[in-house]
């Protein structure tokens, strides 16, 4: 920890856990241990007015839709 509070996550640890700049965390106290939880957004429900879809619709959908 530097003398501002910050804690330095290894860039291996960052890259196996999917943790990108800007990521929040829940910080846990449990028996004098401090516990870092990624805070992860409860995703969005959309709807659209288009009632048949076509099987082609999602086809090429990718990370636009899915993210990473």
């Amino acid at each position: 920890m530097d003398e501002r509070g910050r804690v330095l996550i290894p860039s291996q640890k960052r890259e196996q856990l999917r943790l990108k700049p800007g990521t929040e965390f829940e910080l846990i106290e449990e028996k004098g241990t401090l516990v870092l939880k990624p805070v992860i957004p409860k995703p969005l429900r959309v709807q659209s007015k288009k009632q048949d879809w076509d099987k082609e619709a999602f086809l090429n959908a990718g990370e636009a839709t899915f993210g990473d």
